[in-house]
């Protein structure tokens, strides 16, 4: 296994985006507005005395590692959550997530990449929306998990942890 070493050559505005939305993560730790149990209980502490300056610093080079697929998820899966990402699920109303997070969910603007993210991690993440947890996350993202079963979440996440 490679080390992760950031590419800073290649600056894009891309990359720009992701560092602001990296910062923002990190600040929303540090002021508790990301407020799920495991922000608590881990980042809470962690972010508490970290300074805006410090936070951006973390954005920059966590934001020019290359990602890397988890491939963590349930392969059996993937069809299926493959179908909710591109087309949704149009008997709950739930529309797709290509539409916001783009065609490779690498992200787009300050919505955030997804693609290769941990299959524990999505899967939280959503659980936790469903369950009202991160007084921070916007619309429609609290209403469209509420909307996904959890065998739908299952297969979204496992479909996520494999993108490239």
């Amino acid at each position: 296994m490679g080390e992760l070493r950031p590419d800073f050559r290649s600056r894009s505005s891309s990359h720009e985006v992701e560092t602001i939305s990296v910062e923002k993560q990190l600040i929303s730790f540090s002021d508790h507005t990301r407020d799920n149990p495991f922000s608590r209980q881990y980042m809470w502490g962690a972010a508490s005395n970290l300074s805006q300056q410090m936070a951006h610093y973390l954005a920059v080079y966590f934001s020019a590692v290359p990602p890397r697929a988890a491939d963590d998820g349930f392969r059996d899966l993937v069809s299926i959550g493959a179908t909710i990402y591109q087309d949704g699920v149009p008997q709950s109303n739930t529309v797709s997530c290509v539409a916001c997070h783009g065609p490779n969910a690498e992200g787009v603007g300050e919505i955030p990449r997804l693609g290769g993210l941990s299959y524990y991690y999505l899967k939280r993440r959503l659980e936790q929306w469903r369950e009202g947890f991160n007084s921070a996350a916007k619309f429609p993202m609290p209403r469209i998990a509420g909307s996904l079963s959890p065998d739908q979440i299952d297969a979204l996440a496992s479909y996520l942890s494999f993108v490239k």
